[in-house]
């Protein structure tokens, strides 16, 4: 009885998933629903310490974006690392940012990207901005200006630690306030080990680090 319980949960659990991704894309005219491996896809990159793209939730996501320690979102660029088909970029649209920056290093990924770009349509819609980039993460310069950086789990740990080397070179040369969000945490302790970053924010499926020289 109690497996069958828990089978009749997870049933249900799993048609509210998949009517919430239905709708989301069924409202706004795109299409980012749907798990792609990464097997077979032209790669910008290599690819061995990568993931499957599998989107967010949209509630999920509006969650993560509720809990940012910010006032004013236009002070701030967003920027998807390993944005897929480009949801979490549609509805980070719903926050007034100054700018939002997709990095997919997937051709088929990045291209039905920015389609949904230019097919999105919501009453919602804060940010007009949008962009997708064909690249390997490891390659993109992080803007001068304050960030929110997103990680829906898009690599391991290797190439995160390389990632934040990276990022902490950038606010060595520029201090500034950078918050990370990641969505089903796995790197705690690479952050730890970082000079900039501390956690600011703790939920369930979501962690927020925020750099320690930002000056809001």
């Amino acid at each position: 009885m109690r497996s069958f319980g828990k089978a009749a949960l997870n049933s249900i659990h799993g048609l509210l998933v998949a009517g919430e991704a239905w709708w989301f894309d069924t409202s706004r005219r795109v299409q980012t629903s749907g798990t792609t491996a990464l097997k077979g896809l032209t790669i910008f990159g290599d690819a061995s310490d990568s993931c499957s793209y599998i989107p967010v939730r949209p509630s999920r996501a509006r969650k993560a974006l509720d809990a940012l320690p910010v006032h004013d979102h236009f002070a701030y660029t967003f920027v998807d690392v390993g944005s897929g088909k480009g949801r979490m970029l549609l509805v980070a649209a719903e926050y007034p940012f100054r700018k939002i920056v997709g990095i997919e290093f997937a051709v088929k990924l990045n291209d039905l990207a920015l389609r949904n770009i230019a097919a999105y349509r919501s009453r919602k819609q804060r940010c007009r901005e949008i962009e997708s980039l064909r690249m390997d993460a490891l390659d993109f310069r992080f803007p001068d200006g304050n960030l929110v950086l997103y990680f829906f789990n898009p690599f391991g740990s290797a190439t995160m630690q390389r990632l934040l080397e990276g990022l902490e070179q950038s606010l060595d040369r520029n201090p500034r306030d950078v918050l990370v969000v990641t969505v089903f945490p796995q790197f705690d302790s690479l952050f730890a080990a970082t000079r900039h970053f501390k956690l600011c924010r703790r939920m369930r499926r979501c962690h927020i680090y925020r750099s320690t020289n930002h000056q809001v």
